[in-house]
């Protein structure tokens, strides 16, 4: 029995490094992360539960084995617990925001797992013919106890390494494509194709982006460093290691991402002082020439931007702005100076915080859920308790690094060694410092956090002191002499294994619901709603769901409005189920600015046909502005609810408002513009517009707008030259072409207004006013006709 819960365990924790990286599945919505955290939880709860279970049940004891840092591990993520239960959006503290998921608490609590995995169930490898017989007798009980070995699992993550350079490679080719066309030909009444996500140009296993590839692989060569100057054993291993450092480096300037060429040349160059000041080569000083090459690539690279296949490039958000916001986020009140607004809620600090100067940036309209670097999210989620637990997490680490490593080298020098360090601490401690890098200039993701937390893990394990000292020892608490603990234990264990199954229902449960997302986003009608409906079943808990199917309510409404004769039945039905999905969304989130902007969209469209909906419209756009006060186009659309309700004055201070956040924002300047005529005053009216026609010459409603303020000052030649104009660029712009004919049928064109109106049709089926507008031109033009005629 102990050898079966052994081997799960090392099964477990080797697929684990081998797997994650390489990870994902295009069954859902999100092909990486989500999947990734799926692993994640799977295989950690499951080597989890078979430790503890092999203690209890067949060991007859606990055994635990103490580091330095048990207790700051656990200080952590206990302040992310608390984080979540006082968090602003606690599905997103607990589960990560949707569309990103590796913020969440159970991504960071099976992380916390995991380094326990590898604290108690991992050894160092020893050289088994430079053992006495007492030493070799330990080994072997520490083996029979820890089936899993450090250079073991560095095996598992170099391979799984190799595997992430190899298909990302064949992606920047287009291997990938290329194999895709070649299993089309020969199986084309199959129709066999791999997924899409495969197929894009930046496809790679580690993360959505070539950048967070880049960070992942800027970490990698840290690590590759470290074991060709200090852990290589044999002439394979160092080619290995350098084949991957060269592969791992040209993709590294393929994708040229600055933020992976300051990790590289700011832990290269902590390396370099580290072996320059304890003259750790100084028998072969020559092998510090590969980090100083190493380094002069990266400054070279800092300042030449080459990007030589021209990828899309992923939008991140600035370290100003990252940085502002996460204070700002931090000093809200008492309880987010404390534990911030919540594990895994950045969007709501960054649409609550971000900068007026954010909206004139070319990024404005995108609502972030990350920041530019993890630790000013930690700070604005987490509040100062979370940045000051993890700033001493990773203190004490570096102090107790620094310690082991002056003690193992005072060891080397007093037996008149070399003064070089094992090839096993220092390339761990690179690596964990390339990571702690990583963290001040990009976010987190999955990998990101998996590698931290797996370096971070397999330090520990390297720091097993020479001597017999309070860390590392075992604490041993034995069941023989006490049936009663034993007792309890059992009970504790079969409660933690029914917890972790009904863990598993709930995940597949939630697995299967974004399933039924992705597949409803791919149809329509009938079939769309029924698919978005079983998701918001399946998973009542995410508000995006709910958010799409009540979008999805809402465009059946218009689409039945714009029929010639609407079903009322269904028009109400639909109606109805929007406006009912929609408040279950921000009931749900009260805190999430999506769901509060839909509701307020889904009252401005139903305006007509329902009763108090301007009002209820009215007040959704205005809690939407409480969550996010920058927002320009929360405001123009709050002023054109006042100004449909006829409170002009209100109206136009939101315009003002919104104009005063970003000033070039268009549909503003032109809501302003348009109080003006409504007013009366055409004249100054058309004068803005000619202004902002010149102003913004490319903007088609401006264009358009101008046309039809001609139009209604009675320029009708300049009206029908403006929109000539717009309906040249876009000849399906309906309103362009409704006004143009309008400007035709009054200049007397009859035959020319025909031919708009019928195209103004064509893009409107069984519109009545077009129907009626083109049968009175016809038959105005037969009569015309036969007055020729006499």
């Amino acid at each position: 029995m102990q050898t079966l819960f052994n081997r799960i365990i090392k099964i477990s924790i080797y697929l684990l490094v081998f797997l994650l990286p390489l990870f994902l599945l295009p069954f859902s919505f999100e092909a990486y992360e989500f999947n990734k955290q799926y692993l994640l939880f799977f295989l950690v709860s499951l080597a989890f539960f078979s430790w503890i279970a092999k203690m209890v049940l067949v060991d007859k004891e606990i055994r635990f084995k103490k580091t330095p840092l048990d207790i700051l591990v656990v200080a952590f993520i206990f302040i992310a617990v608390l984080s979540v239960i006082f968090s602003v959006d606690k599905g997103s503290s607990l589960f990560g925001f949707y569309g990103r998921f590796s913020n969440g608490l159970i991504g960071l609590i099976s992380l916390g797992v995991l380094y326990f995995l590898i604290t108690n169930n991992t050894r160092i490898d020893t050289d088994k013919k430079r053992m006495d017989t007492d030493t070799r007798i330990r080994e072997s009980v520490e083996i029979s106890h820890k089936s899993v070995s450090i250079s073991g699992m560095l095996k598992a993550f170099m391979w799984s390494v190799f595997f992430v350079i190899l298909f990302s490679y064949f992606s920047i080719f287009g291997v990938w494509a290329k194999l895709n066309n070649q299993l089309s030909v020969i199986s084309d009444k199959l129709s066999i194709s791999l997924p899409q996500v495969i197929l894009q140009p930046t496809f790679n296993p580690v993360a959505g982006s070539m950048e967070g590839l880049a960070i992942f692989l800027a970490v990698v060569i840290v690590l590759l460093v470290g074991r060709i100057l200090l852990g290589a054993k044999g002439k394979l291993s160092s080619i290995i290691n350098y084949l991957l450092l060269m592969a791992s480096l040209g993709l590294l300037v393929i994708i040229d991402f600055q933020a992976s060429w300051i990790v590289l040349l700011v832990t290269m160059a902590l390396f370099l002082a580290l072996a320059i000041g304890k003259r750790m080569f100084r028998e072969n000083v020559n092998k510090l020439l590969l980090p100083i090459f190493l380094m002069i690539i990266a400054i070279a690279f800092l300042f030449i931007e080459l990007n030589l296949l021209n990828l899309p490039q992923e939008q991140v958000l600035a370290q100003k702005e990252s940085w502002q916001i996460g204070f700002r986020g931090a000093i809200e009140n008492i309880k987010s100076g404390f534990l911030g607004s919540g594990i895994g809620t950045f969007h709501y600090d960054f649409a609550k915080f971000k900068s007026l100067e954010f909206n004139q940036t070319l990024l404005w309209q995108i609502r972030f859920d990350r920041a530019g670097n993890y630790i000013s999210e930690i700070f604005g989620t987490m509040g100062f308790l979370g940045l000051i637990s993890y700033i001493a997490l990773i203190g004490f680490f570096l102090m107790v690094s620094w310690f082991i490593l002056q003690t193992l080298n005072r060891r080397e020098t007093t037996r008149e060694t070399d003064a070089k360090l094992p090839g096993i601490q220092l390339p761990l401690l690179m690596a964990f410092l390339a990571l702690l890098v990583s963290q001040f200039v990009y976010y987190q993701n999955t990998i990101l956090a998996f590698t931290f937390w797996l370096v971070f893990g397999l330090s520990v394990v390297s720091w097993q002191p020479p001597t017999k000292t309070w860390w590392g020892a075992e604490k041993v608490i034995s069941f023989k002499a006490f049936p009663e603990i034993s007792l309890i234990a059992t009970a504790f264990l079969i409660i933690l294994g029914l917890l972790i199954l009904g863990c598993y229902f709930f995940t597949a449960r939630f697995y299967l619901a974004d399933m039924k997302y992705i597949g409803g986003l791919g149809q329509v009608g009938d079939e769309r709603l029924d698919s978005l409906a079983k998701a918001t079943k399946f998973n009542p808990l995410c508000p995006q769901y709910k958010i799409i199917l009540a979008r999805t309510y809402l465009y059946e409404v218009l689409d039945e409005m714009a029929k010639p004769a609407p079903d009322q039945i269904v028009l109400s039905q639909n109606t109805q189920l929007a406006i009912a999905v929609a408040k279950e969304a921000s009931e749900r989130s009260p805190n999430l600015v999506a769901g509060w902007e839909t509701l307020g969209m889904i009252y401005r469209e139903i305006r007509g046909i329902a009763t108090g909906a301007l009002e209820w419209g009215i007040k959704s756009f205005e809690k939407a502005i409480t969550l996010e006060p920058t927002n320009p186009v929360l405001y123009t659309e709050l002023g054109k609810l006042y100004l449909a309700s006829d409170d002009v004055s209100r109206a136009r201070e939101n315009f003002a408002r919104a104009i005063s956040l970003k000033g070039d924002y268009i549909d503003a300047l032109i809501q302003e513009i348009l109080i003006l005529e409504s007013e009366g005053n055409l004249p100054e009216a058309i004068s803005k517009m000619e202004n902002l026609a010149i102003t913004y010459p490319l903007n088609i409603e401006v264009a358009f707008q101008l046309g039809r303020l001609y139009f209604n000052g009675g320029r009708i030649d300049d009206a029908i030259s403006q929109l000539e104009g717009v309906v040249a660029f876009f000849p399906n712009h309906s309103n362009a072409l409704y006004s143009l004919g309008i400007a035709y049928q009054a200049k007397g064109e009859k035959e020319k207004a025909i031919r708009v109106f019928e195209r103004v049709l064509e893009l409107n089926p069984g519109n009545q006013d077009i129907i009626q507008k083109l049968g009175e031109l016809k038959k105005e033009e037969v009569k015309e006709e036969v007055k020729k005629e006499k």
